[in-house]
C-alpha cells in the first residue's frame, strides 16, 4: 500500500519527480568517475528499455520506429526483383515482411522461432502473397525455392553465424541476402562500456555488434561478398551475394 501511495505521489508531482531524479544523478559527481559512469550507464540502459516499451505500446504492438526510421523497410523492398520468392528469416512481428509484400509482387514467407510473435504477425499483417511460419532457420527451412533472403536484426543473436549463412547459401543459392545488423560504432558509449569492463552491446542477447570491416570478413566466412553496404540509424545495412 505504501508503495502504491509513493508511486501515485511520484507520478502526480512532476516537478518533485524531476528534482529527485536530478539529485540522484548529480550525487554521482562525488564518486570515482569509473563508479559514476557504471551506475549512469545502467540507468541509461533501464531508461532506453522503457522508451522501447512505450514505443511498442504507442504503436499497438508495433514499435513506432517502423514509422520514424527512413529506409527501415524500403532498403529491403527496393532490392527485391520482380516475381521473387522471399524468405524473411527471424521476421519477428512481421512488419518488414509485410512491407515487402505490399511494395513488390514478391511471394513472401516470414519465419521466426517465437510463436507469440508469429501469432501477432498473422493477426496483424494480412496479404494474399504473405505467410508466416514458426520455425528455426537452422532446421525448419521451407522446402520451396527462395530467390532472396532477408535477415533484419537477426545475425547478432546467432552464435555460429558463418555456419548459418553457409547453410542458407547451400540450401537456396539465392540471388542476394539482404542484411541489417547493429554497428558497434554507433556511439562511443559502446567502447566506454568495454573499457569499464561492462557488457558493451545494446542487447543482452547480442553475440556481436559489427564494424564494417568485421562484417565484411564474416560475410566471407559465410560464403558471401558484400555488393553494397551503408551505415544508417546506427546499423549496417548490406546487400550480399554469393562468392
Amino acid at each position: 500500500m505504501l508503495l502504491k501511495i509513493a508511486i501515485l505521489l511520484f507520478g502526480r508531482f512532476a516537478g518533485l519527480r524531476e528534482n529527485i531524479i536530478k539529485a540522484l544523478v548529480l550525487a554521482e559527481r562525488n564518486k570515482r568517475p569509473e563508479d559514476a559512469l557504471c551506475w549512469l550507464l545502467s540507468v541509461s540502459d533501464f531508461v532506453s528499455s522503457e522508451i522501447d516499451f512505450h514505443c511498442v505500446r504507442w504503436g499497438n504492438g508495433v514499435h513506432v520506429k517502423h514509422e520514424l526510421m527512413t529506409g527501415i523497410h524500403s532498403f529491403f523492398y527496393e532490392r527485391i526483383p520482380a516475381g521473387a520468392r522471399v524468405l524473411d528469416v527471424g521476421c519477428g512481428i512481421g512488419a518488414v515482411a509485410y512491407a515487402i509484400a505490399c511494395h513488390t509482387d514478391a511471394t513472401v514467407t516470414g519465419m521466426d522461432l517465437n510463436e507469440e510473435r508469429i501469432k501477432f504477425a498473422q493477426d496483424t499483417f494480412c496479404h494474399p502473397k504473405l505467410r508466416f511460419l514458426v520455425g528455426d532457420a537452422t532446421r525448419d527451412l521451407p522446402p520451396e525455392s527462395i530467390d532472396v533472403i532477408v535477415m533484419s536484426s537477426v545475425l547478432e543473436h546467432i552464435v555460429d553465424r558463418p555456419r548459418m549463412l553457409r547453410a542458407l547459401v547451400d540450401r537456396y543459392r539465392p540471388s542476394s541476402i539482404l542484411i541489417r545488423v547493429p554497428s558497434f560504432e554507433r556511439h562511443y558509449h559502446a567502447a566506454l562500456r568495454r573499457k569499464l569492463g561492462l557488457f558493451a552491446y545494446t542487447d543482452l542477447d547480442h553475440k556481436i555488434e559489427y564494424t564494417p570491416e568485421s562484417f565484411v570478413e564474416e560475410m566471407k566466412d559465410g560464403g558471401l561478398k558484400v555488393k553494397y553496404m551503408e551505415l544508417r540509424w546506427g546499423d549496417i545495412w548490406a546487400e550480399c551475394v554469393l562468392v
